[in-house]
């Protein structure tokens, strides 16, 4: 008598599957086969699986999506290596917010990305040469000479499935105040001839926010939007100010980035009781000088969870809603069979936990989301504090 042939690569065993994009939070095995979703249900029967993974008591999610990172490793001197960064995580797709531009985005994208297990993807910098020499000269457009919007808008018309959209730095250190306004108009052009989207760093702005605002439309992102520094979402009153609140309502993205320093979580705790929390929780993940604290996306979910917002809306916002801004919702962001075969499984740990922000404001928390698996393609990428088949660079 032979045993049935399996019919799945792996299988995800007992957990409880929280998977916001098709409404589903409670118990449910889910198996991959070929890299894909193959099935999710309440029972898999385990001997049609090649290897099982018992994750009984564990919260299983899809791969978590970090909208705002550095991953060019090695291009520059802040880029991290994605698979240390975001596999540990439970990330498993990176989006790059302008490390590159148009005069040297191909080394990453045929060299450095390919080397990683991680999902990544890229927005091109409105500089020609992103931040390569952001570390000696403090930011990329001191020279307005660098930006071409042709040319980057070439570059990503040409580059579809890797590059999606255009970033610019709206900061004292990148551009000076008097040239700020040339360059979020020289972005907004490359983002509209190239029918792609706009993010833009709005900490430290050099210019008026509502300025910078004008020049975003729905689907575009404003990253550190909840930053505490001058210029930032809240008026003197600590209300939020109309003009944030007329961008959200016309659909540009709140998006966290909160690299440590963008983040003050006195403007977060402001804006989510008066009804605008983050559209999308994200990592500005990048070298980080002394003294900064950079968390990881696991560790953001927690912190926002612990800041009050719900465990749902948290992983909604670390998953199918940054899918959504990518247009990437019918391949990422769900655990629904068919979709790519990305996965996140954690120990919900218990506990008194705290985090911090470089603003001086601590979060407290009970609940801290620890990583114990990462599904990546269908296979186990990383396990209980090991990578398997990490990439090099």
């Amino acid at each position: 008598m032979t045993s049935a042939p399996s019919r799945y690569d792996l299988l995800l065993k007992g957990g409880n599957l929280l998977d916001p994009a098709q409404g589903i939070d409670g118990q449910r095995d889910v198996a991959f086969q070929g890299g894909k979703v193959a099935a999710v249900a309440e029972r898999i029967d385990p001997e049609h699986a090649v290897n099982v993974v018992d994750v009984s008591g564990k919260l299983v999610t899809p791969g978590l999506i970090d909208l705002h990172g550095h991953f060019y490793h090695g291009g520059t001197g802040s880029a991290v290596h994605a698979d240390q960064a975001c596999l540990s995580a439970g990330t498993t797709t990176g989006l790059d917010a302008g490390s590159s531009g148009f005069l040297n985005y191909s080394a990453m994208r045929d060299y450095v990305f390919p080397a990683h297990r991680t999902r990544l993807l890229a927005l091109l910098h409105i500089g020609a040469v992103g931040l390569a020499a952001n570390r000696v000269l403090g930011g990329g457009l001191h020279d307005m000479r660098v930006i071409d919007a042709d040319e980057t808008s070439d570059a990503i018309k040409a580059n579809p499935g890797f590059l999606f959209g255009v970033k610019v730095r709206m900061h004292y250190d990148a551009v000076a105040r008097w040239n700020a306004h040339e360059a979020m108009s020289k972005a907004r052009e490359a983002a509209d001839k190239s029918g792609t989207r706009l993010m833009v760093h709005v900490s430290g702005t050099p210019i008026p926010l509502p300025d910078v605002l004008e020049f975003l439309g729905p689907g575009d992102i404003s990253t550190h939007a909840f930053n505490g520094h001058p210029e930032h979402m809240l008026d003197r009153n600590n209300k939020v100010r109309p003009e944030v609140r007329a961008a959200a309502d016309r659909g540009v993205i709140m998006d966290v980035g909160h690299a440590g320093i963008h983040c003050d979580m006195g403007v977060v705790k402001a804006a989510m009781e008066q009804g605008l929390p983050p559209d999308t929780i994200s990592t500005d993940i990048h070298i980080a000088p002394p003294g900064r604290t950079v968390y990881l996306m696991n560790d953001l979910l927690s912190k926002f969870h612990g800041m009050g917002m719900s465990l749902r809306d948290v992983v909604t916002a670390g998953t199918s809603r940054p899918a959504e801004v990518l247009g990437l919702q019918d391949s990422i962001g769900s655990l629904a069979p068919g979709m790519e075969g990305d996965a996140a499984v954690f120990e919900m740990r218990e506990g008194r936990f705290v985090w911090h922000d470089m603003a001086g404001h601590n979060v407290e928390g009970k609940v801290r989301l620890d990583t114990f698996l990462t599904v990546r393609a269908g296979a186990v990428a990383w396990r209980e504090g090991r990578m398997t088949d990490m990439g090099e660079c």
